[in-house]
């Protein structure tokens, strides 16, 4: 053990000595190290102006785009099938009465309608100049109010929303057989949304 570990200092050393005497070598080969100063690159600052912005331009305006509504949808026998049509982007509400009430005697009579709201104008429609119908289908409780609003066709999909929610606030006065209020199914309605011009 101890010829190993003299071998290896022995090694180690040897190694040592001549790594360093060819680092002397290479030092004593190479020129003297340079006195004078390098040669500097000289950088010229030249100010470049601004570009000027492109010219704004105005796109053509998108010519509106217009929809004929279908023909005027059947009604069931009594109801009057107004239309509706859109002129502002604005709801009326009539008051309404609840004509189930007790105590009173009740006439037969047809279905009447007592509030038909104007749907709200879609403002992404409104703001492309979008014009358009929807057709509605629902149903009438006895107590005069709807339910089951389905849509049964429509020019533009961004009116459905507005013509469902209008359709569903509407009232009736239910119609009356023998003296008892009834309900109605398969009512329509066509909501016609046009600008002012």
């Amino acid at each position: 053990m101890f010829a190993n570990f003299a071998t290896a200092i022995s090694t180690s050393t040897a190694v040592t000595l001549a790594l360093f005497y060819l680092m002397n070598l290479l030092v004593s080969i190479q020129p003297q190290a340079l006195v004078e100063p390098r040669e500097r690159m000289d950088l010229k600052w030249v100010r470049v102006a601004d570009p000027e912005p492109p010219p704004r331009t105005i796109d053509d305006i998108p010519k509106r785009e217009t929809f004929e509504p279908p023909q005027t949808p059947t009604t069931p026998s009594g109801d009057p099938g107004e239309r509706i049509t859109v002129s502002k982007p604005k709801v009326t509400a009539t008051p309404i009465d609840d004509f189930s009430g007790t105590g009173l005697q009740m006439q037969d009579g047809p279905l009447v309608a007592v509030v038909r709201v104007s749907p709200t104008y879609p403002a992404r429609a409104q703001q492309a100049g979008l014009e358009g119908w929807v057709l509605v289908k629902f149903d009438v409780l006895a107590n005069g109010t709807v339910s089951n609003v389905t849509i049964v066709e429509s020019s533009h999909s961004m009116f459905e929303k507005a013509a469902r929610r209008a359709a569903e606030r509407f009232r009736y006065k239910a119609k009356v057989v023998d003296g008892v209020p009834v309900g109605t199914t398969g009512m329509q309605n066509l909501f016609t949304f046009r600008m002012e011009h």
